[in-house]
Order: C-alpha cells, then sequence, then structure tokens
C-alpha cells in the first residue's frame, strides 16, 4: 500500500509543480498563507484527517509547515 500512495503523491506533485511555476509572486503569496492558517486551524480540530490532508498538500506544494497553533 504505501508503493501505490508514493506514486499517488509523484503524479499530484508532477501535476501541480509546474503550475506552481507560473503564478505570480502575490497568488504564491496568498496560497502559501491560507495553507498555513488552515493547517493550523486543522491542527486544533479533533479530526487528524484534517491535520493529515491539509499537511499533505503542504507537502506536495513544498510549502514548510508551521510548528504549532
Amino acid at each position: 500500500m504505501g508503493t501505490v500512495w508514493i506514486w499517488l503523491l509523484k503524479m499530484v506533485a508532477s501535476a501541480l509543480l509546474p503550475i506552481l511555476g507560473v503564478l505570480t509572486p502575490a497568488i504564491k503569496t496568498a496560497l502559501t498563507d491560507f495553507l498555513t492558517k488552515l493547517y493550523l486551524d486543522a491542527l486544533v480540530t479533533p479530526n487528524v484527517w484534517d491535520d493529515f490532508v491539509v499537511g499533505l498538500l503542504l507537502d506536495i506544494l513544498s510549502i514548510p509547515r508551521p510548528t504549532s497553533p
């Protein structure tokens, strides 16, 4: 099962990363701010899947995860 996840992540990253290269710096900053805030909000919910999904988006987009809320 782990191999499937790795393959899936590589496919998603290979599709998204080229798109990010053409975004303006203002949009990249806004996306980073949005996902960072969303991750901090996810950390305070009782649902661990919130943390996982938003953290996965941060990882795919190479945005560092904030340390704590």
